[in-house]
């Protein structure tokens, strides 16, 4: 900004040189982003070019500059993106035409997996599959199709000889298994395209019937005597089902229709055994349904009691449903209530009687609910203005000694509680007591406990930065203390410490900043050198480890002796940021100073305040006046290394507003 300018500018407006500055910078990062297709080389020499005419423009003002360089560093890292895109893709196709070269030498071995292979390569590698490639892999996928088509046609009939077969041989007719067998099997001959997976398994079909077949035979007479076996095992459950001493008739008819099922879904017996084995099932069958009969009779006769019983229950119970004597009728709906438990279900009718005793149960408890509710909440009302005032009285703090004395008269006119009157009163009483014991107790103890920590706090200045975090604790203790009587001894002892804790400051970041400027001058003799091109020998200091951005600088130094040609560039590049932030902590020490006409400061200011978003001056000037010069001193420390000449201006700059503040 110029500073013979006829008019000021507003607030908000950029100078032209910066407009100009940010415009060249944002074309150039533009261009970086808009790099048309072209080989890799020409597109590193493309963005080398690019690069360097955005180093060697105008930099905008620091506040400007770490945006757009921000921007720069993301369309630089978006184009070596796209250069390392490019190179994947070449290497990628090489491989590829390689691939292909193998499929065409293939020639008769080739088979459809292959090709479908060599597609998704394609796909996955390069997006899809190029022109050139298809076409060299048509005439392989043309002849592979006509195989598989002749293929296709010979499984399809296969297949339906398979299924064919495989019916015959689930079918029970094992008749019509052996008429039609022979003639599958010379049927299945004549196909000579068959995969091998079908013709192993018509061959493991065929070999099944045959077994099936031969096998019906000599089986047949096996079955009916299993049947005789498994019908006698029936036999033998229901006569056990019969003879128990303790039977669950419940379960047995279920068991017994069950073991009929079973008798049922076997095959015939034989026949000289077909007669005694189905007069022994008639027969221990209908002994067992007489007994399960006999049960259930039994059993409704009982559920219609029951529910005679739980009806009469129901009806005494809906006589009192209505009382109001809440004590003696709640007793006795709990007899009723055991007595109805006492009573067996009453089956289907169950529910349906539950239902009509429990709406009597419920219209008395819920009535009596309903009163002793109402009558809760009148309690609860003055319990809960009561449950305050003991919670007031318990929290008083020494400052509430009137309102003490009110809560008593308070807690009376709340009116009775109830059975927790007596026991609230207590609790109170004893809040009280406690508060006028603790008053008279605190006074003597706030005043000791306040001259004891000024007198730690006294010899803690001896060391103050040691003794910072207990400084702390006994500040805000003797805040919460708040004790007038020792008011201007804790005053006193507290600037004494923090003057004790200034001077610490001083000294220790006066000490680092003698090394650091030391460092940075060894440092800086070697950039001179490196910067000239010339040859040079550089040990880096010892302390250079302790401040990170000479340290950066020192490896950068190293790289340059090793032949790094980029290091150079990354030199300059890390130079221009030093002194940017150089020149940034000066000019901040500098307005501290007050080496500013106060019109320059206003107009910084209101620049500050319009980049933030903040247009008013005056809390610009606020921020400004916020700045701490001991976190500026610090952040110097780590400011970057200069040219040697730039460093000592530097120096002197930074002391010249340091010996003013």
């Amino acid at each position: 900004m110029e500073e013979n300018s006829s008019q000021p500018l507003a607030v908000g407006e950029l100078p032209a040189e910066t407009k100009e500055q940010l415009k060249c910078r944002e074309l150039l990062c533009k261009a970086l982003r808009e790099i048309p297709a072209m080989m890799p080389e020409q597109f590193r020499a493309e963005i080398a070019r690019i690069s360097k005419e955005y180093e060697e423009s105008a930099p905008p003002p620091p506040e400007y500059a770490e945006l757009v360089d921000k921007e720069f560093a993301e369309a630089l890292k978006s184009a070596e993106l796209r250069i390392c895109e490019m190179e994947t893709r070449e290497q990628n196709v090489i491989k590829l035409e390689a691939e292909i070269k193998k499929l065409l030498d293939a020639g008769d071995l080739l088979v459809k997996a292959d090709l479908e292979k060599f597609d998704a390569e394609c796909i996955k590698l390069l997006g899809a599959i190029p022109e050139n490639f298809a076409a060299q892999t048509a005439p392989l996928k043309e002849r592979i199709a006509a195989e598989e088509a002749i293929i296709a046609e010979e499984t399809a009939k296969a297949e339906k000889l398979i299924e064919e077969l495989q019916t015959l041989i689930n079918a029970e007719d094992v008749k019509v298994l052996k008429e039609r067998k022979s003639g599958i099997d010379a049927e299945f001959k004549e196909f000579t395209h068959l995969p091998q997976s079908v013709r192993k398994h018509f061959q493991e079909l065929s070999h099944k019937g045959s077994q099936k077949i031969s096998q019906f035979f000599e089986e047949l007479d096996l079955a009916r005597w299993e049947s005789y076996t498994l019908k006698q095992d029936i036999c033998s459950k229901i006569e056990a089902l019969d003879a128990a001493e303790k039977t669950d008739y419940t379960k047995a008819a279920k068991e017994l229709q069950e073991l009929r099922e079973r008798w049922k879904n076997l095959g015939a017996v034989p026949k000289e055994k077909n007669e005694e084995i189905n007069a022994r099932f008639l027969e221990c069958s209908r002994k067992l349904q007489h007994k399960v009969d006999e049960f259930f009779s039994k059993r409704r006769q009982e559920r219609k009691q029951a529910a005679a019983d739980k009806q009469a229950l129901i009806d005494e119970a809906e006589k009192i449903m209505n009382s109001t004597e809440w004590n003696a009728t709640a007793a006795a709906f709990k007899e009723l209530q055991a007595k109805w438990k006492m009573i067996p279900r009453a089956g289907s009718d169950e529910n349906t009687l539950y239902q009509k005793f429990r709406a009597a149960a419920d219209t008395f408890f819920n009535a009596r609910s309903a009163y002793f509710t109402e009558r809760d909440k009148k309690f609860a009302v003055i319990i809960e203005r009561k449950e305050a005032l003991i919670a007031e009285a318990e929290a008083l703090s020494q400052a509430d000694f009137r309102r003490a004395k009110q809560l008593r008269e308070d807690f009376r006119a709340a009116g009775n509680a109830g059975k927790a009157e007596s026991g609230l009163y207590e609790r109170l009483k004893n809040a009280l007591d406690k508060f006028f014991e603790q008053r008279r107790a605190a006074f003597a103890e706030k005043e000791n406990e306040c001259k004891a920590l000024i007198s730690e706090l006294e010899q803690l200045s001896a060391d103050p930065a040691a003794n910072l975090s207990r400084s702390r604790e006994i500040r805000s203790r003797l805040q919460e203390l708040d004790n007038r009587e020792t008011a201007a001894a804790v005053k006193k002892a507290v600037a004494a410490f923090d003057a004790a804790l200034n001077e610490f400051r001083r000294k220790e970041t006066r000490a680092k900043g003698d090394m650091g400027r030391e460092v940075a001058r060894e440092i800086a003799a070697a950039v001179d050198k490196a910067l000239a091109g010339e040859t040079f020998e550089f040990t880096a200091p010892a302390a250079a480890e302790m401040f990170p951005k000479l340290s950066s600088t020192v490896k950068i130094l190293s790289a340059i002796n090793s032949g790094d040609t980029k290091a150079v560039e990354k030199l300059q590049r890390q130079i221009a940021a030093a002194r940017t932030e150089h020149d940034r902590i000066c000019s901040e020490l500098e307005k501290l100073a007050g080496d500013q006409t106060e019109g320059e400061a206003d107009l910084a200011a209101a620049l500050q305040a319009a980049i933030t978003g903040n247009f008013a001056k005056a809390e610009a000037k606020a921020a400004a006046q916020s700045i701490d010069p001991n976190k500026l001193a610090s952040e110097y420390l780590n400011a970057g290394v200069l040219p040697a000449a730039e460093l000592e201006d530097s120096f002197a700059r930074f002391d010249a507003a340091m010996s003013r503040i």
